[in-house]
């Protein structure tokens, strides 16, 4: 056969080779092209669906539904066209390339999950504001309509597994990695989808739950702790003061109120601490109500506290729910001022200053004075809400936050109702799980001071390595800071004192729980090696180390752990709610890729 009249007749392999790579590279160049210009266009679509996320968000939340259908059309055909400018067989080969692959894929992620959720969730959640909108979560005139609940239920499994899954993939891309135009997008898509999935997970569980739980069957009574931060427990305080909540076919009532000096250490407790955890978790914690709260995990706390509780005052509780002065303070946002019997004004700026600070100043030498005045706080805040006083939608942003830093718990006695909750923000159960590393920082006082009130903390966790890809060396770092004035403080804030302890500081036992399986290597309090000593709980292994803390002074504590076997995953890092606000169940970048 003759060669092509444009080709020599004996073309040489070398000018072979440089006509493929002229080809090659010519057609790189138009994928590359292609790739970009699709890029720029995902985008600006994707800028647009966060954007019209957020309004949708808004809508939603205000009940505005004809508004949350327009935006809804909007941001379905956004995310749609984003979706697939990302979708094609360029995309999938360049999503494999050295050094673009993972930006690539990142992309492709992002308009995908963009695109389910508005498939699969944000229809449905629009139908469900127009039907009953967020009033069918908040209670009116001292009552929850069971049948709103019962109404929108089953319509809520969906989208809460679409956010979930979204949150779930997105939240696993690293913003930074990405395309310069896109991070900000993706950054506050990773937010939204955070905060929706969330605010779905509770919403879910709660509209299955909530009929029976508020006494739709059968009339209820809970027990209702209120933490308090500025002595310090695991958990968040100590339950300084409690009250007794009856719940009747969607009638939400406040009965009794007490404090912890109305519940007495019992010797003789109708439950104790498991044998296998002592060490990890002090005695006390199932004879005296304070120190119930010493347990990080809340299904065990909750039953200590409702036995206690329960047999001072000769009763029985479905269940416990617990909120902390924080919690006050995010639901006063929406529910307005409250002037207490003392005079008083409690916002939502000063509530926690005033209930875990100026109570103890004001009524330096009186108890009894400071027990009604937090008894009048937790009073006067429930009525309102269940009154349905101020705009629903602040209220219930506020118990989503606060769920998310761990301050609402709740625990029923029902063990499938308790199934239920353990899957959703609001258990407070300590992880055992093996698929995932959890880690926990747990601080408690040992003083009986209320000196929590001037002490910061910061946990941070890290993946150092991974090891032969079946474990994490994971490094923990905790600072504990007093910033307890110089002025003197009432003897109602520094608790008495004691040998080689002076006024102002501060004794703390800080809790440090290893991932299921997993061991602590190391452990190092500012310049001295401790030997790791706890015990454990389940499957977690716990030391147990204590601080004293001079006024003005600040250590590190610094904890090498081992996970267990096939935690290579993000690892997860819960810390004690402190008096600040912060999300809590921090996910850490795992080492093993």
């Amino acid at each position: 056969m003759a060669s092509p009249r444009f080709l020599p007749e004996r073309y040489d392999r070398a000018g072979w080779v440089r006509l493929g790579l002229a080809l090659t590279g010519a057609v790189l160049t138009v994928c590359v092209v292609v790739l970009a210009w699709q890029g720029v266009r995902a985008a600006i679509l994707l800028s647009r669906a966060s954007d019209q996320s957020q309004l949708l968000l808004a809508q939603v939340a205000q009940g505005d539904a004809d508004g949350a259908r327009q935006t809804s059309a909007v941001l379905t055909d956004a995310a749609g066209r984003a979706h697939a400018s990302t979708d094609g067989p360029l995309w999938a080969v360049f999503s494999h390339v050295p050094i673009v692959g993972d930006d690539v894929d990142a992309v492709r992620v992002v308009a995908r999950e963009v695109d389910r959720v508005a498939v699969e969730a944000v229809p449905t959640i629009v139908d469900v504001t127009a039907q009953v909108g967020l009033d069918a979560f908040s209670p009116r005139d001292g009552r929850v309509d069971i049948a709103n609940l019962e109404a929108v239920a089953p319509r809520l499994a969906g989208p809460r597994e679409a956010l979930e899954r979204a949150a779930r993939d997105v939240g696993e891309i690293e913003p930074q990695k990405v395309v310069g135009r896109l991070q900000a997008p993706v950054r506050r898509l990773q937010g939204s989808l955070t905060g929706a999935a969330s605010a779905a997970r509770i919403a879910d569980t709660a509209a299955t739950l909530l009929p029976d739980m508020l006494g739709g069957s059968e009339r209820r009574r809970y027990l209702l702790l209120i933490q308090n931060n500025a002595e310090i427990r695991s958990l968040g305080g100590i339950p300084g003061s409690f009250a007794v909540i009856e719940a009747d076919r969607g009638k939400v009532r406040m009965r009794a109120q007490g404090s912890a000096i109305d519940v007495p250490p019992n010797g003789r407790p109708r439950l104790t601490v498991p044998d296998d955890q002592l060490g990890a978790v002090p005695v006390t914690a199932a004879t005296d109500l304070r120190n119930t709260t010493s347990v990080p995990d809340f299904p065990e706390a909750a039953a200590f506290a409702s036995s206690l509780v329960a047999e001072e005052l000769d009763t029985r509780f479905d269940g416990v729910v617990s909120v902390d002065p924080v919690t006050l303070g995010y639901l006063l946002q929406g529910l307005g001022p409250v002037t207490l019997e003392d005079g008083t004004r409690l916002t939502a700026e000063n509530a926690v200053d005033e209930l875990l600070n100026g109570v103890y100043r004001r009524y330096a030498t009186d108890l009894l004075g400071q027990d009604a005045v937090f008894e009048d706080a937790a009073r006067r805040i429930f009525d309102a809400f269940v009154d349905g006083q101020g705009a629903t939608q602040p209220v219930l942003e506020a118990l989503v936050q606060a769920s998310v830093d761990n301050r609402v718990l709740v625990w029923s006695a029902d063990e499938s109702e308790q199934r239920r909750i353990r899957s959703t923000g609001v258990a407070g159960a300590l992880a055992q799980t093996r698929d995932r590393a959890h880690v926990g920082v747990y601080v408690d006082d040992s003083l009986g001071s209320k000196l929590q009130y001037y002490l910061d903390t910061s946990s941070t966790l890290r993946s150092v390595r991974c090891v032969d890809e079946r474990a994490q060396v994971l490094s923990l770092r905790t600072t504990l800071t007093s910033t307890v004035p110089d002025t003197a403080l009432p003897i109602s804030i520094t608790g008495l004192e004691l040998p080689g302890l002076r006024p102002g500081d501060q004794r703390l036992s800080v809790r440090v729980v290893a991932p299921a399986g997993g061991v602590l290597e190391r452990v190092r309090l500012g310049d001295t090696e401790r030997t790791p000593s706890g015990g454990r709980i389940g499957d977690r292994r716990v030391t147990v180390v204590p601080v004293t803390l001079r006024p003005g002074e600040s250590v590190d504590l610094e904890v090498q752990l081992r996970t267990g076997e096939g935690q290579t995953s993000d690892a997860v890092l819960t810390t004690t709610p402190g008096i600040e606000a912060g999300a809590n169940d921090v996910r850490v970048r795992s080492a093993c890729g």
